[in-house]
C-alpha cells in the first residue's frame, strides 16, 4: 500500500471565495429550509395549533396576541415563507428528477425563477403584514 505524499492538498478552504452556481445555492438553501422547518416551524405550528384549539378563550388570546405583537407575527410569517420556499425548490427538484429542466441553462433558469417567485411572495406577505 503506497501513498503519494508529494501531492499538496488544501488545508484551508475559504468558502467565501468559492463561486457556487445559482442552482447549487438553491439546492443548499433547500436543505437549510428543511432543517428550519423540522426544528423551528413544525414545533411552533404544533404549539400554536394546540393552543388555538384548547378553548375559545385561548384562541381569542392567541388571535389578539398575533394581531398586536409584531415580533411573533413576523416570526410566523417568516416561517411560512421558509416553508413556501422549501415547497418551490422541492417542486423544482421533483421536475429535475423527472428529467425536466436538467440541463445547466434550464437549471439556472429554474433557480432564478424560484428566487423571483419567492421574493414576490415575500413582498406580498410582508406588505399585507405591515399595512
Amino acid at each position: 500500500m503506497s501513498t503519494n505524499h508529494n501531492k499538496i492538498r488544501p488545508v484551508y478552504i475559504n468558502l467565501f471565495q468559492i463561486r457556487l452556481p445559482v442552482s447549487a445555492i438553491s439546492s443548499i438553501t433547500h436543505r437549510l429550509a428543511g432543517i428550519y422547518i423540522f426544528f423551528i416551524t413544525l414545533p411552533l405550528s404544533l404549539y400554536l395549533l394546540y393552543f388555538s384549539t384548547k378553548s375559545y378563550n385561548d384562541f381569542m388570546v392567541l388571535k389578539d396576541y398575533l394581531n398586536n405583537t409584531t415580533f411573533l407575527s413576523t416570526f410566523v410569517a417568516f416561517s411560512f415563507l421558509v416553508f413556501a420556499y422549501h415547497i418551490l425548490t422541492g417542486v423544482r427538484h421533483l421536475l429535475q428528477d423527472l428529467h425536466i429542466g436538467e440541463s445547466l441553462s434550464a437549471s439556472r433558469l429554474s433557480s432564478y425563477l424560484v428566487f423571483c417567485v419567492w421574493f414576490l411572495l415575500s413582498v406580498f406577505v410582508f406588505t399585507r403584514l405591515f399595512t
